[in-house]
Formats: structure tokens, C-alpha cells, sequence
């Protein structure tokens, strides 16, 4: 039976049809709502972070549990680790990360592809959309389990707020074989030669896979008037792409949802000798690779697009403009104020006092190396200057010269920060770290976090608890006696975040 339904519900319902066993999530946007959903209703959990969500995952496929790990696109960076070398010390169930990326950058550090991780990792990348998100679930597990490699399944805001296809399946999972266990025999084998095993055996079973999956859908040939020109697309705008051309006319089009490895031979075959336009988030991924298969491809780097995310008109704007080799793109770069948005740190917030001593010490010339958490809404305001990663601050100030000040939040802390302060300590650097303790994530909507006072104390000699009610001078002056002591200091200012408290209680 086939139904129409809220996409994310569809996955749900595909994970119950897929006896997945195991799901591991970390929060962030866009896959937070997505996450909660299946917290409450198929038992995954939160992850104190990606690299460890991964790990438990690659427990319980070598045990022959089916498992799935839930992160944003900047997650992917942290499990990166066991990801790329999980490829060739291979797998027992299938695994399957579902990878949330965030064309436009609406909620994140940065607009990074999650495609680029097939190329790295050599697994398996599925781009769905709409039309075939619950049946790419489904495949998803049955191509893990033959190439015995995780595999990525990239989503995206705008997908998993669409309506999306339902075929219910169970029949054919009932059907299926019994659960992988992790086979030994890998372990015959050196490094280098689970490497050649991988690319005698396993990486062509990738490419047949992807040159004959039917997650791949070609519509439009035989159009009129487009003879010489062609588009590819992939993901959520694939189905921008068929709306546009039923409107405006019928351009033979490739959308590709089995993106790494990319099915070459198929592509070659659509393209034959037209030129082509390829429209995909976020990046040009498709396009490179595409460059020795065609005479001319269009899309970003030929002007036709913008980096970045898309909406319908940047895409209309290209398929006018396909008979075009070239266009001149708007370069203007986009400012918060263009945007609309404003960065602030909210009104209530119990940390204020905190930043305005902060705000203080930079009077004089002291950089402050902030975290991707709520600190980096004070950054346009001057008081945070370097963030570039969840739990970062830490590291980042032990660069800095004197005695560099780290602000982060207890998230960030244990989420990824305690190496870098354990090195501090064991090192003997100097630095002031300061850590904003909520216990909750608040930027992800409030996850419950592990208090790490006491793992602190255990690392560090000089440790300092304030409340936010000791206001801004108090705060002030300790910050400015810890900066002329040597060595590792750290101040825990502890505060309730009331936006949080709002959520919980409207939402119990």
C-alpha cells in the first residue's frame, strides 16, 4: 500500500520495518526534531558525542544488531574516526548515519557537503528526496549489509519537512536474511592488505550497485526544444527540478539519489554529447567529478549557480540561462543584516553578567576563544573573537598568547573540550578557562547535560564555583586575580537558562 506522509514519519516507520536496534543521536540542527521523535518512539538516545554514537553503532553491528547514528553535518567531522576506517576492518548489520545538512547555514558553523565523506570514507552516499526517502532507508540497510561498510543517507531541513512516499515493505524484510556478525577472518589480513581486499572486492560492488540502483530516475527524454542541453540533480532539489520542468518545459533530467561512488557509466549514457546542468546542495561535488565526462558542464563554477544553498529562483534562473556557457554570479557576500538576522545572546539570559566582564577584560587587548554554543551570540557584540568548533575554546586559548581565556559552555566541555584541558593541566599551560554551566545544550533545545564539576576538579588543582547571581564586578575581579596566577585556572559560573525552562515546561 502506498501512502503520502510527513517525511520524518516516514523514517520512523521505516526504522520500526527495518528492526533497527540501535540508535545513537547526537543533538543539532536539523536532525534534533527528527531524533526526539525517534527517542520517544523506537528507544535511540543522546550521545555525549558523534565519534562515540559512532562506536556504539559498530558494537552492536558486529553483534548483529542493525543500527543507526543520527548527527548534523558538522557532527560527521568528529565521527570521522571509526567512519573512515570502518570501510575496510568492515562491519557485521547494517549501519546507516543519517548526516543533516544545512544548506544556507541557518543554525550552523558553517555549510560543509556530507557527499564529500563518500569520497573520503569510500562508503556508500545516498542523496534522497522526497519521492523515494522511505524506500532509501530500506536500501540503505540492504547495501550496507552487502558491502559491509556503513553507509550515509545525507538529509536536510527542507527534505525532512517535506511529504514524502510510503510503500510499506515488512513482507520484504521478513524475507530478508538473518542478522550479520562481524566475521574474524579480517583480522588474516595486514592494514594495507584489508585496504586491497576492499579494493579488489569491495569497492566494485559499490559502483554495480550504484550503476543499477533504481533510487537513480531519468525523466524527460524525447523533450522538444532542449535537444542539445541536459540537467543532473540530487536530493531534496531533484524534486524542485521536476516541478520547474513541468512548468517550463521538458529537459531530460537525471536525478541521482546513489551519489559515492557516482554511477559514471549511467551518467556518460544520459549525457551522451550535451552539455549539462547540475544542480545539487551544497557544494559542487557531482560537478568535479563530472569535468573529463562531458564538453561542458554548467553549474557553479560556470556562474549558473550560487554556492551554498539553493531555492526554487536560483534554480529557475539557471535552467533559463542552460543555453548560456557562462554567467556572471552575484559575489556579493551576505551579512547578518542582509540576512535579517541578529546574533544576541537572549535577554534573560543568566550569563550576562559573565559576558559583560568579559567585555571588560578586552578593554585590554585580551582575545577571548569562545565555543559553538551560546557564547558565539556575543561575538558580534565583541565579546567572543575565535570559535570554530564544538568544544573547541579550550585548545584555541592555549594558543593564544599569555594567559588566553577560554569561554565554553558545559556541553561543549564534555562533549569534546576535556582532552584539551586535560592537555592544558598535564602540560602545564597557561590559561583561564571559564565554563558556563546550565546543564542543559541550550542551542539544540535544551538535552540534559552531565554535570563536570567533578571530573574538573579531578584534572585541575585550581577550580573556582560562582553563581551568575554575583553579578558583573565580582565576576570581573575574579577573572582578573586568576589571569595573574600561573598555570590552569578554571572558573565554573553556574545559571539557569530560562529559554530552556520555557521549552520544558511548555513541552513536559
Amino acid at each position: 500500500m502506498t501512502t503520502t506522509t510527513p517525511c520524518i514519519d516516514a523514517i520512523i516507520s521505516a526504522v520500526h520495518e527495518c528492526r533497527i536496534k540501535r540508535i545513537t543521536c547526537v543533538p543539532g540542527y536539523p536532525i534534533t526534531e527528527l531524533a526526539e521523535h525517534l527517542i520517544s518512539e523506537a528507544d535511540a538516545e543522546w550521545c555525549i558525542n558523534e565519534k562515540v554514537a559512532m562506536e556504539i553503532a559498530l558494537g552492536a553491528s558486529a553483534s548483529g544488531s542493525r543500527s543507526m547514528v543520527i548527527v548534523k553535518h558538522v557532527g560527521m567531522n568528529i565521527l570521522a574516526d571509526p567512519l573512515i576506517t570502518a570501510s575496510t576492518h568492515t562491519i557485521g548489520a547494517g549501519v546507516v548515519v543519517i548526516a543533516g545538512d544545512d544548506p544556507a547555514a541557518v543554525a550552523s558553523q558553517n555549510e560543509q557537503d556530507s557527499r564529500y565523506w563518500g569520497l573520503l570514507a569510500e562508503v556508500p552516499v545516498l542523496d534522497p528526496n522526497p519521492e523515494n526517502l522511505y524506500d532509501t532507508i530500506f536500501e540503505a540497510y540492504r547495501i550496507s549489509e552487502a558491502v559491509r561498510t556503513p553507509v550515509i543517507v545525507r538529509v536536510t531541513d527542507p527534505l525532512l519537512q517535506s511529504e514524502c512516499v510510503c510503500t510499506s515493505q515488512k513482507e520484504q524484510v521478513r524475507n530478508e536474511t538473518e542478522a550479520q556478525l562481524f566475521d574474524r577472518s579480517i583480522w588474516e589480513y595486514s592494514m594495507h592488505g584489508r585496504y586491497q581486499v576492499f579494493h579488489r572486492d569491495t569497492y566494485p560492488l559499490m559502483e554495480n550497485l550504484s550503476e543499477t540502483s533504481h533510487l537513480n530516475r531519468c525523466t524527460g527524454e524525447g523533450g522538444e526544444g532542449y535537444g542539445e542541453s541536459c540537467i543532473i540533480s540530487s536530493g531534496y532539489v531533484s524534486g524542485t527540478v521536476e516541478s520547474i520542468l513541468r512548468r517550463t518545459g521538458h529537459i531530460p533530467h537525471l536525478s541521482l539519489s546513489f551519489v559515492s561512488p557516482l554511477p559514471l557509466t549511467l551518467i556518460r549514457d544520459f549525457i551522451g554529447d550535451r552539455r549539462v546542468l547540475v544542480i545539487e546542495e551544497t557544494a559542487p561535488v557531482i560537478e568535479r567529478q563530472l569535468q573529463p565526462q562531458s564538453r561542458k558542464i554548467l553549474g557553479r563554477q560556470s556562474g549558473h549557480l550560487p554556492y551554498g544553498g539553493l531555492g526554487e529562483a536560483n534554480i529557475l534562473s539557471a535552467i533559463e540561462n542552460i543555453g548560456k556557457d557562462e554567467i556572471a554570479p552575484d559575489t556579493t557576500p551576505e551579512t547578518l543584516e542582509s540576512r535579517g538576522f541578529t546574533r544576541n545572546i537572549c535577554d534573560d539570559c543568566p550569563f550576562i553578567p559573565v559576558y559583560e566582564a568579559i567585555r571588560s577584560v578586552k578593554k585590554k587587548g585580551v582575545l577571548i576563544a569562545g565555543d559553538m554554543g551560546c557564547s558565539i551570540r556575543t561575538a558580534p557584540t565583541g565579546v567572543v573573537d575565535l570559535a570554530y568548533s564544538l568544544g573547541g575554546a579550550i585548545g584555541i586559548a592555549s594558543g593564544l598568547p599569555g594567559k588566553g581565556i577560554a569561554a565554553i559552555g558545559d556541553y561543549g566541555l564534555v562533549h569534546s573540550g576535556l582532552q584539551a584541558l586535560i592537555d592544558a593541566e598535564y602540560k602545564g599551560r597557561d590559561i583561564l578557562v571559564i565554563v558556563l554551566q546550565n546543564m542543559v545544550s541550550a542551542m539544540t533545545g535544551g538535552q540534559e547535560v552531565p554535570d563536570p564539576g567533578g571530573i574538573i576538579r579531578e584534572c585541575c588543582s585550581d577550580v573556582v564555583t560562582i553563581d551568575e547571581t554575583a553579578g558583573k564586578h565580582a565576576i570581573e575581579r575574579l577573572i582578573t586575580e586568576k589571569r595573574g596566577v600561573r598555570g590552569v585556572s578554571v572558573i565554573i559560573v553556574c545559571g539557569a537558562c530560562r529559554r530552556c525552562e520555557r521549552l520544558i515546561q511548555a513541552h513536559p
